[in-house]
């Protein structure tokens, strides 16, 4: 099985870019399913519905989050029926813990948990919470995307769980890393990356961002504008073996 597993994807128009070129994308990498993290997608922070529905529309079969999951508090009505993974280690009813995507005659299991190094919001431990969920989870194949700043969190992630599950991949810093490989059979990157604009500062506008060093004032954040995008993410291949590679490229719009 192949799975593309996009990282965060940041601004609506990325939406657009993602259709013009997924399938394209899809077909030289053999792909046989598609993930995303989305919590960055409508107006940078959080998802609407609308905005849900034209990335299922893509293909995108499954969709995990972060610290920006209720951002956009219409999500709490369709959550519970979407396929959204969230933040499993966050106090809410709402949203699944568990994500199970089918593909063929194997189950994949999609778990989300929010890093608790340099995060103010509280959040139950996320290495106890997948030791919980591990019990009850029931799937040929587990991912796990961890959504948090520190890479020593996430390598600290890896090697707690490793041969346990088949993959942990990072996400929120929207920058690719380089530190892909596989330790006990485990798939791991400290962060997929971002989809969005590529000549700004982690997607949004530079020169609000410049502002906000500049001054220490803060002030909202406009996605930028921009004609020239980035696509990352993962490649997963599970299988006996499990591998997986990086995903990066640059297109002109």
């Amino acid at each position: 099985m192949r799975i593309l597993y996009l990282g965060d994807i940041v601004g609506e128009k990325t939406i657009k870019v993602l259709k013009d070129n997924l399938e394209r994308i899809k077909k030289e990498n053999n792909i046989n399913v598609v993930f995303c993290n989305a919590e960055n997608v409508s107006g940078g922070k959080g998802l609407t519905q609308k905005h849900y529905k034209e990335l299922k529309a893509l293909g995108i079969q499954a969709m995990s989050m972060g610290n920006h999951t209720f951002s956009k508090s219409e999500i709490i009505d369709y959550i519970d029926d979407a396929s959204i993974a969230r933040p499993a280690n966050l106090n809410t009813e709402y949203g699944k813990e568990i994500l199970y995507v089918k593909y063929n005659d194997k189950k994949i299991a999609i778990v989300n948990l929010l890093g608790r190094v340099y995060t103010y919001t509280p959040l139950d431990c996320p290495f106890k919470t997948m030791e919980r969920l591990l019990d009850k989870i029931d799937a040929d194949y587990i991912i796990v995307d961890f959504h948090g700043d520190a890479t020593s969190e996430k390598k600290a992630f890896l090697y707690e769980f490793a041969g346990r599950v088949d993959a942990v991949v990072g996400s929120h810093t929207h920058t690719q890393t380089a530190d892909e490989e596989v330790y006990n059979n485990t798939c791991f990157i400290s962060d997929m990356g971002m989809n969005g604009p590529f000549n700004s500062i982690l997607g949004d506008d530079r020169q609000q961002v410049i502002e906000r060093f500049k001054t220490g004032v803060f002030t909202p954040l406009k996605v930028q504008e921009d004609n020239e995008y980035k696509i990352n993410g993962v490649i997963l291949d599970f299988g006996m073996t499990n591998k997986i590679s990086r995903l990066n490229m640059k297109i002109k719009i």
